[in-house]
């Protein structure tokens, strides 16, 4: 009994160390975005550019559905933040199991939960991983596509609406 309530109350005293030190998301991500791009690991656009085209690399986007449904670079997959760590398996691997793209570019809108999502993806085993932010691809004049971009018909019929453009884009030209 009495090595219960020690035992209790150790783990009471150990745990309330810990929260002390609680970091909060903005905080976190943001150090670890800072991290990112002091160690040269934030992407450049034309990276990303060159990693579309690449056969070890993947550019996996870790935003929600909606994000994802509104705006993302075609090339790209997206693994989502509810279990990358299975879903990116799906994408890396070939029928043996083997890994066959051993470099990713994670992407998010700002680079903040990339750069979270991408501290576990390293601890995985990915020989390179970077963090990039969609923003910056659209801010640089880049096309991404929507959920809205083809559809499809019971008909058989197939409707494209092209890639899309920020409006600062087709204001340039």
């Amino acid at each position: 009994m009495k090595l219960t309530k020690l035992m209790l109350a150790t783990t009471l005293l150990v745990s309330g160390a810990f929260a002390s030190e609680f970091i909060s998301y903005k905080e976190l991500s943001g150090q670890l975005l800072k991290e990112n791009e002091k160690l040269g690991l934030r992407a450049t656009t034309d990276e990303v550019k060159k990693a579309l085209h690449s056969k070890d690399t993947l550019v996996v986007d870790v935003r929600t559905p909606q994000e994802w449904a509104a705006a993302h670079i075609k090339g790209s997959v997206r693994v989502g933040r509810q279990v990358p760590e299975k879903a990116i398996e799906n994408f890396v691997l070939d029928d043996d199991g083997k890994l066959v793209k051993d470099k990713l570019i994670v992407v998010c809108n700002t680079a903040h939960r990339a750069s979270l999502q991408a501290m576990i993806f390293r601890k995985m085993g990915f020989t390179q991983v970077k963090v990039y932010p969609i923003d910056e691809w659209i801010d640089e004049c880049n096309p991404v596509v929507t959920k809205y971009s083809r559809q499809e018909y019971k008909d058989g019929k197939h409707h494209r609406f092209g890639a899309f453009y920020a409006e600062k884009c087709y204001e340039k030209n």
